[in-house]
């Protein structure tokens, strides 16, 4: 999704949710739509493989390999590589956080501006959305590995920094709240916005009208850390 502008712009990879096991890149137009008119950013979504088909670590190595694509190819779709973010809702924020934390580990891989999670799923094996996590993970050792649940890894001193938008009535607040927590303690520039009488409201993040203020202060912290001009 590209709004125009400079031949250089920064890029949003995005990763759709929908419980690992839904979604698509159809499904997830509108809001990619809107983050890429109103950021100043192109935005990147992925199609990745889908459980039970693909259980877990697929859709983990498809975003992976795109974040790695992307900057393999950064010249011709005309990205800045220094202004390579990612981000991703529910289960894709699941997804986001898993491919980050594998990046700091490897060395060689690409480095990204910064992290964008919305009701974020981090607890692989938390009581969150227990009939999705079965058929995404087949054993409980994926479901508590390093990638499966990002919230449990010990030193997330490696991670880029990172805005979490949360709802206040969301059953993951804790989880994504204690997530904020140790990335800070870790020394990582975290930041938190709370969607006020708001549950899990993956639907209306679909359609952008209905949950306008979260797309507003997510688009508000990217043009801030890309440093785009209003």
């Amino acid at each position: 999704y590209d709004a125009g502008g400079d031949a250089r712009q920064p890029a949003l990879i995005y990763v759709h949710g929908a419980c690992w096991v839904a979604g698509s890149l159809n499904s997830h137009d509108e809001p990619a739509r809107y983050l890429a008119l109103n950021s100043g950013s192109k935005v990147i979504a992925i199609d990745y493989r889908l459980a039970p088909e693909h259980p877990y670590p697929a859709a983990v190595d498809d975003v992976y390999d795109t974040i790695q694509w992307v900057w393999d190819h950064a010249d011709e779709l005309g990205v800045e590589r220094s202004r390579i973010a990612l981000g991703g809702e529910s289960a894709g924020a699941h997804l986001a956080a898993a491919a980050a934390l594998r990046i700091g580990d490897n060395i060689d891989a690409p480095r990204l501006a910064f992290l964008l999670l919305v009701y974020a799923a981090l607890d692989g094996d938390g009581s969150s959305w227990t009939e999705c996590k079965d058929q995404f993970f087949k054993t409980k050792e994926d479901a508590r590995s390093r990638y499966g649940s990002p919230l449990w890894v010990e030193d997330l001193s490696k991670m880029p920094r990172t805005f979490n938008i949360f709802g206040e009535l969301e059953p993951s607040r804790a989880e994504q709240e204690l997530f904020v927590r140790k990335l800070r303690e870790d020394g990582v520039n975290a930041e938190s916005y709370m969607m006020p009488a708001t549950g899990h409201d993956v639907g209306t993040w679909l359609a952008v009208a209905g949950n306008l203020a979260a797309h507003e202060a997510a688009v508000d912290y990217l043009r801030r850390v890309f440093a785009v001009k209003p």
